[in-house]
């Protein structure tokens, strides 16, 4: 049987029906080929299994008990009810095979830094990952966003993990949809609504409390972007602005992280998120940061990449973000507006030397604005 190590784990690949018959075959090669071998958990990759019957149940459940962490992925539909019926799917880690799904003709109606949205048909949309990611960072995100949904943020519905080519992908119903930002830009008639639906929606978000202890705690990711910032700024003002980003009032809220208006659908009036893989916790300028870097820190650097990226040219974007910021504090505030660019500021730096290291004119241009507004802030509360 074919089998291959993968970080610790080892993946068998067994072939056709797992019966009475063929179940000692399989153990015994499992047995031989583990022998020797320093193995975390098991993998079993059934992929090209058709059938399990109690002997081959049997023979899962030995090494499940052997290897705690063993799963069975790439499970066909005709394996997997088997598995449920049997209650394997409640006592180990069992993931099915993920279907094949085409975007060739698809209309493309949504596009992010990490994944393109397209509409495949009345009732469906498929959101595309532009990189490779594994499935379980895929799986994670859909996780979050079921845990987002039942705490009242509105998200999509997602139906699974597809397979796009050689890309992932996940399927939502949304029916009759279009983003944020086609809604904007085709419908001007329609600002003021859609400007106060849209504050709504982040305020939902920023006062929704979530227990989940593994998300990351916004705070301390921008405490290491601060760290990154520290050796182009002088020792005072790297220390003044690790004190600013401690000061920040420690939350149990949700912060996306990523909510511009090409990540935000539109269905029937409401606004639902699509994207949810930059998930954290924490105090909500950490997410106006976010968005800020989005709509005016990357046109500073590079002119044109409102236009270009979200589709909409810097004077609409600005009012629009203007605007949001208007309707969710109850007015525009100048003051704020600075402590929230600092914060930004502090993440273009770090995000170009991750991303984009030898754009030195986009590290200048946020560097110098940075001090600026250094120079202006002396506190980061913002009043929410």
């Amino acid at each position: 049987m074919k089998h291959e190590i993968i970080d610790g784990r080892i993946i068998f690949h067994p072939k056709g029906a797992i019966t009475s018959t063929t179940a000692p075959e399989v153990e015994r090669d499992i047995e031989k080929t583990l022998q020797g071998q320093k193995i975390e958990a098991i993998d079993l990759d059934l992929e090209d299994v058709n059938y399990v019957s109690s002997a081959g149940l049997r023979v899962i459940l030995k090494y499940k008990k052997l290897y705690p962490d063993t799963r069975a992925i790439n499970v066909t539909p005709e394996v997997y009810d088997v598995l449920e019926m049997t209650g394997f799917t409640t006592m180990m880690d069992v993931r099915r095979q993920l279907l094949e799904v085409s975007v060739e003709g698809a209309k493309l109606i949504g596009e992010g830094f990490f994944s393109l949205v397209y509409r495949l048909d009345h009732d469906t949309i498929i959101k595309v990952f532009r990189n490779e990611v594994r499935i379980e960072e895929v799986e994670r995100e859909l996780k979050l966003a079921k845990q987002a949904f039942v705490l009242g943020i509105p998200t999509a519905i997602s139906y699974d993990v597809v397979h796009v080519g050689d890309r992932l992908g996940v399927r939502f119903e949304m029916l009759d949809c279009a983003s944020l930002r086609d809604c904007f830009r085709d419908h001007p008639e329609d600002h003021e609504t859609l400007v106060r639906k849209y504050a709504e929606l982040l305020t939902t978000i920023n006062t929704t409390t979530t227990l989940d202890p593994n998300l990351p705690d916004a705070r301390v990711l921008w405490l290491t972007k601060a760290d990154a910032c520290a050796p182009f700024l002088s020792k005072e003002e790297a220390k003044k602005l690790k004190g600013l980003i401690e000061s920040v009032e420690d939350r149990d809220t949700f912060v996306h992280g990523d909510c511009h208006f090409k990540n935000i659908m539109v269905q029937n009036g409401e606004l639902l998120l699509i994207d949810m893989d930059t998930l954290s916790k924490g105090h909500p300028i950490f997410e106006l940061a976010a968005i800020y870097a989005t709509y005016i820190a990357f046109e500073e650097a590079t002119p044109g990449n409102n236009l270009n990226f979200l589709g909409i040219d810097s004077p609409q974007v600005t009012t629009i973000f203007h605007d949001v910021l208007a309707h969710y504090f109850g007015k525009f505030d100048e003051t704020i507006y600075a402590k929230i660019a600092l914060v930004s500021y502090t993440h273009m730096i770090w995000w170009n030397q991750v991303n984009d290291p030898t754009n030195q004119n986009r590290h200048d241009v946020c560097l110098q604005n940075l001090r600026k507004r250094l120079a202006q802030v002396s506190d980061l509360d913002i009043g929410k």
